[in-house]
């Protein structure tokens, strides 16, 4: 009886690993199928009329994929302040500013967080960096904290998106 169960469960276990191999192999091809994105994302600093409580960041993001997509906005710029998005130096001191904005915990996406995007569609946002971070008279440069995204595809499909962007310099005077 017990050689019988013990030969249920290897055929059991290997159906199982072979299912989870051919669903990765599966996703995988998928994703390979997909075109390579062409375009990246942009970040620029908006020179005119900055001040320490005036530093608009401009961002955008276009779907490089032959699809329409949606992009999780959680930990984006499109979510604005509700995670600490950026890493922002002083070039006089060295010294990182800190984010002094909220930092909220989620449960699963809702489809308000989502952006939806059509093929090659370009979606932009700005934001005020003072609302987060205090700023005195200096030099400064800003880049994203965290530029991978998660995307999803028109069958569901996640996956993940790298936001290539150079780093942006500024001065405040």
């Amino acid at each position: 009886m017990f050689s019988i169960r013990l030969k249920w469960i290897k055929k059991n276990f290997i159906m199982l690993i072979l299912f989870i191999a051919f669903s990765s192999i599966t996703q995988d091809k998928a994703l390979a199928s997909m075109d390579k994105p062409k375009q990246n994302c942009s970040l620029s600093i908006n020179s005119t009329q900055l001040s320490t409580d005036h530093v608009i960041l401009n961002f955008s993001l276009e779907n490089p994929y032959n699809k329409k997509m949606r992009l999780l906005i959680w930990h984006t710029p499109f979510e604005g302040f509700l995670s600490d998005l950026f890493i922002i130096t002083n070039k006089d001191t060295g010294k990182k500013l800190n984010y002094q904005g909220p930092m909220v915990k989620r449960l699963q996406p809702q489809p308000e967080d989502y952006l939806s995007l059509t093929q090659n569609q370009r979606s932009s946002t700005t934001l005020n960096l003072s609302f987060s971070y205090h700023f005195k008279q200096g030099h400064y440069q800003v880049q994203l904290k965290k530029n991978t995204f998660h995307f999803e595809d028109e069958h569901l499909t996640p996956f993940l998106f790298t936001c290539e962007t150079s780093t942006v310099n500024f001065s405040i005077k």
